[in-house]
Protein backbone atom coordinates (compact mmCIF):
# COMPACT_ATOMS: atom_id res chain seq x y z
CA UNK A 1 0.00 0.00 0.00
CA UNK A 2 1.36 3.28 -0.98
CA UNK A 3 1.69 6.37 1.46
CA UNK A 4 -1.10 8.16 -0.08
CA UNK A 5 -3.41 5.26 -0.12
CA UNK A 6 -2.56 4.66 3.56
CA UNK A 7 -3.47 8.61 4.46
CA UNK A 8 -6.25 8.15 2.06
CA UNK A 9 -7.63 5.30 3.98
CA UNK A 10 -6.80 7.42 7.69
CA UNK A 11 -9.08 10.36 6.34
CA UNK A 12 -12.20 8.10 5.51
CA UNK A 13 -12.13 6.27 9.16
CA UNK A 14 -11.11 9.87 11.02
CA UNK A 15 -13.81 12.01 13.23
CA UNK A 16 -14.34 15.72 11.96
CA UNK A 17 -12.35 16.24 15.42
CA UNK A 18 -9.75 14.16 14.40
CA UNK A 19 -9.47 15.73 10.65
CA UNK A 20 -8.97 19.47 12.53
CA UNK A 21 -6.30 18.36 14.54
CA UNK A 22 -4.73 17.02 11.66
CA UNK A 23 -4.64 19.99 9.73
CA UNK A 24 -3.95 21.59 12.42
CA UNK A 25 -0.62 19.38 12.83
CA UNK A 26 -0.35 19.54 8.84
CA UNK A 27 -0.37 23.72 9.01
CA UNK A 28 2.12 23.55 11.91
CA UNK A 29 4.60 21.40 9.95
CA UNK A 30 3.96 23.70 6.64
CA UNK A 31 5.98 26.55 8.09
CA UNK A 32 3.36 29.46 7.75
CA UNK A 33 0.66 28.13 9.87
CA UNK A 34 -0.97 31.45 10.25
CA UNK A 35 -1.49 31.66 6.53
CA UNK A 36 -2.50 28.26 5.64
CA UNK A 37 -4.99 28.40 8.64
CA UNK A 38 -6.07 30.78 6.81
CA UNK A 39 -6.64 29.82 3.09
CA UNK A 40 -8.37 27.09 5.11
CA UNK A 41 -10.65 28.89 7.71
CA UNK A 42 -14.59 27.37 7.06
CA UNK A 43 -16.75 30.14 4.80
CA UNK A 44 -18.44 32.77 6.74
CA UNK A 45 -21.69 31.03 8.09
CA UNK A 46 -23.16 34.33 9.88
CA UNK A 47 -26.53 35.22 8.35
CA UNK A 48 -26.60 38.74 6.96
CA UNK A 49 -28.51 41.45 8.25
CA UNK A 50 -30.49 43.78 6.95
CA UNK A 51 -27.77 46.58 7.66
CA UNK A 52 -25.44 44.66 5.80
CA UNK A 53 -27.90 43.87 2.52
CA UNK A 54 -28.18 47.57 2.13
CA UNK A 55 -25.05 48.49 2.32
CA UNK A 56 -23.94 45.65 -0.20
CA UNK A 57 -26.91 47.42 -2.22
CA UNK A 58 -25.66 50.70 -2.20
CA UNK A 59 -22.08 50.11 -2.81
CA UNK A 60 -23.60 47.78 -6.22
CA UNK A 61 -25.79 50.47 -6.97
CA UNK A 62 -22.61 53.40 -6.53
CA UNK A 63 -20.81 51.36 -9.02
CA UNK A 64 -23.24 51.28 -11.65
CA UNK A 65 -23.70 54.53 -11.73
CA UNK A 66 -19.50 55.18 -12.09
CA UNK A 67 -18.82 56.13 -8.31
CA UNK A 68 -15.43 54.87 -7.70
CA UNK A 69 -14.63 53.39 -4.48
CA UNK A 70 -12.04 55.65 -2.22
CA UNK A 71 -8.97 54.03 -1.55
CA UNK A 72 -8.48 53.02 2.05
CA UNK A 73 -4.77 54.68 1.97
CA UNK A 74 -6.38 57.79 0.62
CA UNK A 75 -8.57 57.96 3.27
CA UNK A 76 -6.16 57.64 5.69
CA UNK A 77 -3.88 60.21 3.76
CA UNK A 78 -6.78 63.09 4.03
CA UNK A 79 -7.40 62.52 7.42
CA UNK A 80 -3.57 62.31 8.17
CA UNK A 81 -3.58 59.12 9.95
CA UNK A 82 -0.52 56.74 8.73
Amino acid sequence: MTHNERLQQAIETMSDEEARAALQTLAEASGDPVAWMLDHAPIDDEPETDEERRAVLEVRMDHERGIKAVPFEEVLAEFDIQ
